[in-house]
């Protein structure tokens, strides 16, 4: 609760989900996305500069609903970087290329063409490998993980480049996948585990909850045990 702002300006976001025989098949948002006023600003700074500093990693969880401006990630990040603190981002498009010298960036196929404009087919590696290489170089990060929904994740981090393919699987809900993948490669991050491990968990991860209806958490135990198959 430390890190809650309460906004008197805005209402909370309520997402409502259709489901129908235990497919997802929309979602309609009630919402504002506009850029939180400047008091807010101020009152979300104060609160990440007094939160930030006992953190192991930070993470950018963008929605693009108007928290998180260009000039607040800039600042968190700068901070993040003089703690020695990892950054790790799931950005959406409106602040895609404002996360500069982050840790581990990592957007969806979608976010990834729309961010940088470009045509990349998820079943291309060339063309995979070379957008996530341009990405990396123009937001200056040290790494980049795309995920690639049935494709699998390719990691670029720390001189290394692994395409962890998908794990066949009966898909019910794709609610929340991209928020564990990016909360376990955080974790990873944080540990200083490889990037082939960062890529396999939150590949693992990411695909476990898709098998459940709605927003779910992890079960640790079954993460913990498709993880021991991956080494057998």
């Amino acid at each position: 609760m430390d890190g809650i702002i309460v906004s008197t300006e805005r209402p909370t976001t309520v997402k409502t989900r259709i489901i129908a025989s235990h497919q997802h098949v929309v979602r309609v948002d009630d919402e504002s996305d506009k850029v939180t006023s400047a008091q807010e600003q101020v009152q979300l700074w104060m609160r990440i500069e007094k939160l930030l500093p006992q953190c192991d990693v930070v993470i950018f969880e963008d929605y693009d609903k108007g928290v998180l401006s260009a000039e607040l990630i800039e600042k968190a990040v700068n901070l993040a970087l003089k703690l020695n603190i990892p950054t790790v981002v799931d950005p959406k498009k409106r602040n895609f290329l404002a996360y500069q010298r982050v840790t581990l960036f990592k957007p969806n196929l979608k976010e990834l063409r729309e961010g940088l404009k470009v045509e990349v087919e998820a079943g291309n590696q060339s063309q995979v490998e070379s957008a996530v290489t341009l990405l990396k170089n123009k937001l200056n990060a040290e790494g980049v993980m795309l995920t690639l929904s049935e494709h699998g994740v390719y990691i670029d981090f720390q001189q290394q480049k692994r395409k962890i393919p998908a794990h066949a699987r009966e898909i019910a809900d794709v609610s929340g996948a991209g928020d564990t993948v990016v909360s376990i490669a955080a974790l990873c991050v944080a540990l200083k585990l490889s990037p082939e491990l960062i890529a396999e968990l939150s590949n693992l991860g990411g695909g476990l909850v898709c098998q459940h209806v709605g927003v779910v958490p992890i079960d640790r135990e079954e993460l913990i045990q498709e993880s021991k198959m991956l080494v057998q």
